[in-house]
């Protein structure tokens, strides 16, 4: 599991910048510096499993202009629960995103663990794919719908479902600018 953990940072601070720079190197005269930040507490429902919850911060990093409407271009940590059998797994997501005021699409890496045992001294771990998707309209005070799902690249011995796919809303804020 060690190792994991530094295939997935590795792979962030390897894929992220070629993204940025390959994306800045098509659009040089469309794109612009534009970070922000936006944190997001989410509610829905994981199919077999029952009800989640969670947040999720998003951080903007630059902003395409020549599409209408703006994209924004930028990462997402998101840490979610599942209720699960009287239960609870814990999902851990770092997404690569691309958003504007009607869509929300991002992908990136996973982990999910549940821990068990005599006063939950036993921890079970896995990592995998995760994919975003949202959509709303253009006024900030309509809420969300949205769709996620998390496939583990290994045996997930603690759950009957061999994915989670979960439907979930939120309201989004206005993002709050850094530079």
């Amino acid at each position: 599991m060690f190792k994991v953990k530094y295939k997935i940072i590795f792979l962030i601070i390897i894929f992220f910048p070629l993204f940025k720079q390959n994306a800045k190197a098509q659009l040089i005269k469309e794109a612009s510096t534009n970070i922000y930040f936006t944190p997001l507490f989410t509610v829905g429902y994981t199919l077999n499993s029952g009800f989640n919850y969670g947040v999720d911060l998003t951080i903007g990093l630059f902003t395409i202009q020549n599409n209408i409407p703006q994209t924004n271009a930028g990462i997402s940590f998101q840490y979610y629960i599942v209720n699960y059998d009287e239960s609870q797994h814990r999902i851990f997501a770092i997404n690569i995103i691309a958003e504007n005021d009607y869509f929300r699409i991002g992908g990136g890496m996973a982990q999910i663990s549940k821990k068990w045992g005599f006063k939950n001294r036993n921890k079970n771990r896995a990592i995998g794919t995760s994919l975003d998707f949202g959509i709303s309209t253009y006024h900030y005070k309509t809420p969300w719908l949205a769709f996620k799902t998390f496939v583990p690249l290994q045996q997930w011995e603690l759950c009957l479902n061999p994915y989670y796919i979960s439907t979930y809303s939120y309201f989004k804020f206005e993002p709050i600018k850094i530079l």
